[in-house]
């Protein structure tokens, strides 16, 4: 209490007596950044952190085709890339960016929980059911344990291999499907440098032989009144023909 009633007297206010106060450029230079350093370091990690996320948007490129790949396991992802580079040569670029893209996501569905992870399964069950309703992929490819764990949700779903819509109550999948060898560009896939110390190229070509390709239908979809979305689903058919037929496209790519 005592030093605070002596500093009531100006004479003896030694608080401030040594302030130092910048007076030449370079003090001032030095002072203001100490006091605005922080500011500018936030400043600067917002721009970068801004300049990335546009960057990212800006070269970002849209598929031209997603397709569905349903396993019981996890397709290597180089062997998907691989996959998606080989139907490019069927594709065409549909957005004209100059670009021919096929997405595959592969999707993991299986009754057996000691061969998958509940919460990679569970992540495709929410990625899958928003996928099919705004009809992101019309051409499905599974395997056996991933489609019989999903055939319940599917009645109606697809096209018999006429071309038929499947009626809801119908369980004759097997009329709705085609096994991979039988479609002449995808017997045709060859894997190269994909293969692990636990499997090799020719291990992981025999996953590719287990699988099969059904169509959706576009039956009572929402969809089905969409102009554009209908104009991809009618591409998609058209490139499910040329695999069919082993019809490669001859194009120019920027």
């Amino acid at each position: 209490m005592a030093r605070e009633r002596y500093l009531l007297d100006e004479s003896e206010d030694t608080i401030h007596a040594n302030e130092i106060v910048p007076t030449t450029p370079k003090e001032k230079r030095q002072n203001w950044w100490f006091y605005n350093r922080v500011k500018l370091l936030v400043g600067a990690i917002c721009v970068l952190l801004l300049g990335s996320i546009v960057y990212s948007i800006a070269t970002k490129v849209s598929p031209d085709y997603t397709i569905a790949l349903m396993t019981s396991y996890t397709m290597p992802d180089a062997a998907v890339t691989q996959l998606e580079e080989y139907l490019t040569q069927y594709a065409e670029d549909r957005n004209g960016d100059g670009k021919t893209v096929v997405t595959v996501v592969n999707y993991i569905f299986s009754e057996s929980t000691a061969q998958t992870d509940p919460t990679q399964q569970q992540a495709s069950v929410v990625k899958f059911t928003a996928d099919a309703s705004t009809g992101e992929s019309i051409l499905y490819i599974h395997n056996g344990p991933a489609f019989d764990s999903m055939k319940t949700n599917f009645g109606g779903y697809f096209l018999y291999n006429d071309g038929t819509p499947m009626p809801e109550d119908a369980t004759d999948y097997e009329n709705a499907m085609v096994n991979w060898n039988d479609v002449k560009a995808l017997a045709e896939f060859k894997l190269n440098g994909v293969g692990t110390e636990m499997a090799s190229d020719e291990d992981i070509r025999t996953l590719f032989d287990d699988l099969r390709i059904s169509l959706r239908t576009q039956r009572g979809t929402a969809f089905e009144k969409d102009e554009k979305a209908m104009a991809y689903y009618d591409d998609c058919m058209a490139l499910y023909k040329r695999l069919q037929n082993d019809e490669k496209l001859t194009k120019t790519e920027g």
